[in-house]
């Protein structure tokens, strides 16, 4: 949309764990340096936790994208899950084919899987996402998945990530057996005035915009106002910021900029968000608890369901999106949905189609309940109440015939 006017190469400002886009605050070089030294060591479980938000799954990006080829890694993204899901799904990671799906015969297939990658000098990482919702008894197994060891080396190192509540959950002063095996733990905070400073001067100059876009330094306190210094916070703003420049012609950034990205956000100061009670939702905003979904409509008939449990959740015609859609006409990263403090934005992400709201193609558009938004020939409506309408098949596993164009 902005990208010709100012002269960029890239859009500066996406979502996306891009690791040419990693900038390097000093609690994420901690973190980095932390996580690599369970790496090396071999030895116990490393917690990283943060607000949603700072980086934590930059940061792993970085991490694992830094690792040797003696390391097999599998990472579940999935929390929600029962002990004998979570088996399963570490067994696809790691391409094993059990003989049935009973817990007996996943451990036993993992076992051997583990065995055999000790003796042929390869180590084992498992990490695991949003651990903060992971069940009690998922995280005994990890627990002795992590004690697992011959002639004295671990066969598993794992990682957890996720919000600050998984530091009470592994708090040392517990006693309990998982957390005395956490050996390094590390909080992500957010990013300072200065550090803002650099992280906007460095997604500048990625994206070719060094000497044509320019943030003085009098609107760092106004965007440090309303993002608190959370990076994912930080690229939407800022994206807006652009935004309203270009809609209003002009190349300088100034407040005025900063605060029409507000107003079109309708964003509260970051500190009365942090200020608004649990279980009290802001005016015109959703909270979790009313789980509103996403239904997949073809001819006016729907296909698929699926929950909005996550903060982010991706569209597009590659096998690992949250919302797959096989088509031609769908790239494999086409768009995107983001939660941010209540609401939802539906983001195209430069798709070589586009994404229509009624016959309007958009970047970026926040979703209110009934909202429809078509992609590769298929409708998809956002939706905040009970859905009534019963599908074909069970809520948020899409019947892949009618999911094809």
């Amino acid at each position: 949309m902005y990208r010709k006017f100012f002269q960029l190469d890239d859009y500066p400002f996406r979502l996306t764990a891009d690791t040419r886009y990693f900038f390097m605050g000093e609690s994420h070089a901690r973190a980095i340096a932390y996580l690599n030294y369970l790496l090396h060591t071999g030895d116990g479980i490393g917690v990283m936790t943060g607000e949603a938000g700072v980086g934590k799954s930059v940061v792993l990006e970085q991490v694992l994208a830094e690792c040797k080829a003696d390391v097999v890694v599998a990472r579940v993204r999935q929390s929600q899950l029962t002990s004998n899901e979570f088996f399963l799904a570490l067994c696809r990671q790691f391409d094993l084919q059990p003989k049935d799906y009973h817990k007996a015969t996943l451990i036993d297939t993992l076992y051997r899987f583990v065995n055999k990658q000790h003796f042929a000098g390869r180590r084992v990482l498992l990490v695991i996402d949003e651990a903060h919702l992971l069940q009690h008894q998922v995280l005994e197994e990890i627990r002795m998945l992590a004690s697992l060891e011959k002639f004295g080396r671990k066969l598993i190192n794992v990682i957890l990530t996720g919000a600050p509540e998984l530091e009470q959950l592994l708090n040392a002063q517990r006693k309990d057996a998982l957390s005395q095996q956490v050996r390094l733990s590390c909080r992500l905070e957010p990013l300072g005035e200065k550090e803002l400073d650099h992280y906007l001067e460095y997604r500048m100059w990625i994206a070719g915009g060094e000497r044509t876009v320019l943030f003085p330094e009098d609107t760092l306190p106004l965007i440090m106002r309303y993002t608190g210094g959370i990076p994912r916070l930080i690229n939407v703003l800022c994206d807006m910021v652009l935004v309203a420049a270009f809609m209003r012609n002009t190349r300088y950034i100034d407040s005025d900029c900063i605060r029409a990205a507000v107003k079109k956000l309708d964003w509260p100061a970051y500190e009365k968000r942090l200020a608004i009670p649990v279980g009290q939702p802001q005016p015109a905003q959703l909270t979790r608890g009313m789980a509103p979904r996403i239904v997949v409509m073809r001819k006016e008939r729907v296909v698929a369901e699926y929950r909005l449990e996550k903060d982010r959740v991706l569209i597009g015609r590659h096998s690992e999106q949250d919302i797959m859609l096989c088509g031609a006409w769908a790239s494999r990263y086409h768009a995107q949905i983001i939660h941010l403090n209540g609401n939802y934005y539906l983001q195209d992400l430069n798709s070589k189609n586009g994404t229509y709201v009624g016959s309007e193609l958009v970047s970026w558009h926040p979703l209110a309940d009934g909202d429809r938004f078509q992609i590769a020939g298929f409708v998809l409506e956002y939706r905040t109440h009970k859905i009534v309408q019963k599908t074909e098949q069970l809520a948020g596993v899409p019947d892949s015939s009618e999911l094809t164009v």
